[in-house]
């Protein structure tokens, strides 16, 4: 995934290169899927799941702001279709890991009431720590589980926890 593409990056001839996203964001899609699925769904279901994010994207192109960043878009409708996914074949997330999620939304129209949030909350995370973003990154845009987080970033638990707790507490401020 190129870091902070905006959509705009991706309009060619006034159309949306579709397939240059799907260069530059299918890796991003696949982490999401297996964080979210813990590696319970096989590769079909996987690449089912993928094709699904990039023809809703498509299908949604009209409605999608050019000046945005689009990895914002591509997480939330990542996530939902996995969400929906799982739930269609019956399988109990532990709704501990996402209770706290920062997009809880059931396509894109969720951006067209909250871009001004996102914007702030984009700009605000320009301003932490590169330690907070990393792990405020991994929590909310890449699914990954505090466990996981901690190992990576050589970190407690709580440690993490508690600075994901004071991340929403900085961004709450922002609104």
């Amino acid at each position: 995934m190129k870091n902070c593409e905006k959509i705009s990056d991706y309009i060619n001839n006034d159309n949306l290169d579709l397939e240059k996203i799907i260069n530059d964001y299918s890796t991003y899609i696949n982490t999401i899927i297996n964080n979210m699925s813990k590696n319970i769904l096989n590769n079909e279901d996987k690449e089912e799941i993928a094709s699904e994010v990039f023809f809703s994207l498509w299908k949604n192109k009209d409605r999608l702001e050019i000046d945005k960043f689009l990895s914002p878009y591509i997480a939330g409708i990542t996530k939902n279709i996995v969400r929906n996914y799982l739930r269609k074949i019956k399988i109990n997330l532990d709704i501990s890991n996402y209770e706290n999620s920062l997009y809880s939304y059931d396509d894109v129209n969720f951006f067209e009431n909250n871009i001004e949030d996102i914007s702030k909350i984009e700009r605000k995370l320009e301003t932490m720590k590169e330690i907070d973003k990393k792990i405020f990154l991994a929590f909310y845009y890449s699914s990954k589980s505090i466990k996981d987080i901690a190992r990576e970033q050589k970190l407690s638990e709580f440690s993490v926890k508690q600075r994901l707790y004071r991340i929403r507490k900085k961004l709450k401020e922002v609104k």
